[in-house]
């Protein structure tokens, strides 16, 4: 079985055209993002602790 051509491009235009689909896509996107920035950031000290 073949497969067409454009297919992954039909896929995502879908995907986008489909509103829930699309804001599913965002926000699981944005999440794994998040993750990615938190675990680079690991370590970081954004305001130092202040001396009494």
């Amino acid at each position: 079985m073949q497969q067409k051509k454009g297919s992954w491009l039909s896929v995502f235009k879908n995907i986008y055209h489909d509103e829930f689909q699309w804001s599913l896509v965002k926000s699981v996107g944005a999440f794994i993002l998040g993750v990615r920035i938190a675990k680079e950031l690991v370590g970081l000290e954004v305001m130092p602790a202040i001396q009494a």
